[in-house]
């Protein structure tokens, strides 16, 4: 199916609008990323994302991970716009409390939202974490008759992120182990807050990520089909390495007055909205989504819902030959602990002279016997943390079945990818190291 390039214009420039509405009634927000990736967002969900807005937990799904959640209304309108349960009247709420709308992405609030993301850099994190889940998942439930995990794992991050010494530890580390299920775009538009992002960066970022074991591709983010062509050539290359792409851009597109500075960062330009919405060519109507795009977005929900149908064939056929996996599945995506597991935790004499760590490890290994989506993790202190899960074997390339994880002294990359395990929803993710040494 060719990508309709007039539908995904006017979506974007109408995803805009809804930025631009929502951040000037908040008075707060962020305008910058929303103008300046709105075309990344209409190739992603308009055409080349996998998922079902009916059930955003769908586990057959690529994942979105907005890291530079500032810019949270990019997600939120293309969300609304595919159909998830995230009506116009949210929209409007925008940064209100207790909406679904609120100023940074929050898991569990809002259908749709990966993880809860904002302290740059750390969504990057989160999103390595994610793709170790996925290649953990296809490494125990796919068989040679059945692929029922076979996913991306997509990351929008900024400038600022990729400052964060968390991401550059969590790529670091992508790299190393080989995880090319992870596609990071990097929105190179060479503004940070206080100033032009060359008053504090002058490194090449592309050769760092290419060093890291990455394959690097640069394009201009207005031009769709180069987007779009980056993205399927890094989704069809699984060549054991993650992909990066450049997407350079012009922060705050749509508002001349903050266009390309600094100042489109925050909510400077929401006085300008009125004229920008005029030069966009929207109408006076503020929130306006036309029949058209809403008409697009259905009928590709459409297209979605067949994709979904046919994998879940695949998956209750997977389901009725594989009984014990599926048990173990369910288990997982449920949450599901064995009743009995506390009988199995040994218990120490009150006066023992036990150390923790040494207590510790006594009682991870039953609990990880009983429970087979257990995997642990240590930033080089697996011999002195006491948490490698006897027989467990090593998380590798080669062997992404291993449930412990080698982080490398990474303990702030550790810390965000234990939470990206977690936010995959199907294994249970622990670690350990020193706060003090």
């Amino acid at each position: 199916m060719q990508m309709n390039f007039e539908a995904l214009s006017r979506a974007a420039t109408e995803a805009r609008g809804l930025a631009m509405d929502a951040v000037q009634a908040s008075q707060s927000g962020h305008l910058g990323l929303p103008l300046g990736c709105a075309e990344i967002g209409a190739v992603l969900y308009g055409y080349a994302l996998r998922h079902n807005p009916e059930k955003p937990r769908w586990i057959g799904r690529d994942y979105f991970v907005l890291s530079a959640g500032h810019g949270s209304m990019f997600l939120y309108a293309w969300l609304h716009m595919s159909g998830y349960d995230l009506p116009m009247s949210e929209i409007k709420r925008f940064r209100q409390l207790h909406s679904r709308t609120p100023g940074h992405p929050e898991f569990g609030d809002t259908p749709g939202v990966e993880c809860t993301t904002g302290p740059l850099g750390q969504g990057v994190g989160n999103a390595v974490g994610i793709a170790v889940a996925c290649k953990m998942a296809a490494a125990r439930f796919n068989t040679a008759d059945h692929r029922i995990f076979d996913q991306h794992v997509i990351c929008l991050a900024g400038d600022g992120c990729m400052q964060e010494g968390v991401s550059s530890e969590a790529s670091a580390f992508a790299g190393h182990f080989g995880l090319d299920n992870l596609i990071l775009i990097y929105d190179s538009n060479a503004v940070t807050l206080d100033a032009p992002a060359t008053a504090t960066q002058s490194e090449d970022t592309g050769a760092r990520f290419k060093a890291y074991g990455f394959d690097v591709q640069e394009i201009n983010e207005e031009d769709m089909q180069a987007f779009l062509d980056a993205l399927n050539n890094a989704k069809e290359n699984n060549n054991g390495r993650p992909k990066f792409i450049i997407s350079h851009s012009l922060i705050g597109k749509g508002v001349p007055e903050v266009a390309g500075t600094y100042k489109a960062h925050g909510e400077a330009g929401a006085k300008f909205v009125d004229a920008g919405r005029k030069g966009l060519g929207l109408p006076d109507q503020h929130y306006f989504v036309s029949k058209e795009t809403y008409a697009y977005f259905a009928e590709h929900k459409r297209k979605l819902l067949a994709d979904y149908e046919r994998w879940e064939k695949i998956y209750n056929e997977w389901r009725k030959k594989n009984p014990e996996l599926a048990e173990m599945l369910d288990n997982g995506i449920e949450r599901n602990v064995p009743r009995d597991l506390l009988s199995k935790i040994p218990e120490f004499p009150k006066d023992a002279k036990l150390a923790t760590r040494k207590a510790g490890s006594e009682a991870l290994q039953p609990i990880a016997q009983a429970m087979p989506l257990l995997m642990s993790g240590s930033a080089d202190l697996h011999g002195s943390t006491l948490n490698y899960i006897k027989g467990g074997e090593d998380f590798t390339r080669d062997n992404p079945k291993g449930r412990n994880i080698r982080f490398g002294i990474r303990e702030h990359g550790m810390c965000a990818i234990l939470n990206g395990i977690s936010y995959h929803g199907l294994f249970r993710a622990s670690g350990a190291t020193f706060t003090v040494f």
